[in-house]
């Protein structure tokens, strides 16, 4: 998953788009673990930094230029319009995968789409990254698609940490008991922000849908008590409100994929909850969820 493969970094809406964050446990170091009710969520890998911006600290970072067209190629932000990017007002990179491969690069009115081994992503030591890592980007000789120029292009760059290397933070999904059934969810992104108003009814912060047996849990992220709580349940295609206090939810921080996303273990306990087609029944179990927080 590259949110939230990070998530970053990263725009979701549960009217049709969701966005994966994902992230390394085994290179990042999180923060200590805690085991609360659902709250509010909560890079120094090598010697020289990428100036911040953007508002998160070490994204980017500034790349000298040498050859044809001599200068300083600054990147400041993040653009997930499509494939994602570093952009600044002097061009911008944009990258596929994790880890990244750079497949299109823009500088001063030169356009370059470098072969696979034209440009190098070395990340530095991401033992102490979180969310953000840092990595040597090297093009050499590449060349303008207009043959206007050839040049070189080097420095640091921050990354979201899920984009320098692949997963390995539980990924998102798990299952509740409900009665007698198990429900299956094979992804969970929780909104920390409010959700629009739709006829006057608010969308869910996050829904754990059972596609092969059309179940689900709805869930309501309040941003001003920074609580989560299980606001619907649906079997059947019939949704039920869940009264306040049905359900007590814990959270663990596992670690954050990237800037903007922090994965948690998330368990759900309903001692005694309205299901249709069951009668009132308990609800328990333990999901893997990224918190996903307003994007920037």
């Amino acid at each position: 998953m590259e949110w939230l493969r990070s998530v970053t970094v990263i725009g979701i809406a549960f009217a049709g788009v969701v966005v994966a964050t994902l992230g390394l446990a085994a290179v990042i170091v999180p923060s200590p673990a805690t085991s609360t009710e659902t709250g509010s969520p909560g890079a120094s890998a090598v010697a020289v930094q990428p100036t911040p911006g953007s508002g998160i600290p070490g994204l980017g970072g500034e790349l000298a230029v040498t050859g044809d067209r001599e200068g300083t190629l600054v990147l400041t932000r993040e653009s997930q319009d499509g494939t994602y990017a570093l952009v600044g007002g002097d061009g911008r990179i944009t990258f596929e995968g994790a880890p990244v491969v750079v497949t299109q690069l823009s500088y001063d009115g030169l356009d370059f789409f470098p072969d696979e081994d034209d440009c190098t992503v070395t990340p530095g030591n991401l033992d102490n990254a979180i969310g953000i890592g840092f990595a040597e980007l090297i093009c050499t000789d590449i060349a303008d698609i207009r043959d206007t120029g050839v040049v070189t292009i080097e420095g640091t760059i921050g990354l979201p940490v899920d984009r320098l290397v692949g997963r390995e933070l539980p990924v998102t999904g798990g299952s509740m008991q409900v009665g007698t059934e198990t429900w299956s969810f094979d992804s969970g992104f929780l909104l920390l922000w409010q959700q629009p108003a739709i006829s006057g009814v608010t969308d869910a912060n996050m829904h754990l849908l059972d596609e092969a047996q059309g179940t689900a849990l709805y869930f309501f992220y309040d941003i001003e008590t920074h609580r989560a709580s299980v606001s619907d349940v649906m079997r059947d295609g019939v949704t039920v409100a869940v009264p306040d206090g049905a359900c007590h939810l814990e959270r663990e921080e596992l670690g954050r994929p990237n800037p903007a996303a922090m994965t948690i273990e998330l368990g759900i306990d309903c001692p005694a909850v309205d299901v249709p087609g069951l009668g009132v029944v308990p609800i328990s179990g333990t999901v893997i969820v990224d918190e996903v927080e307003f994007p920037s």
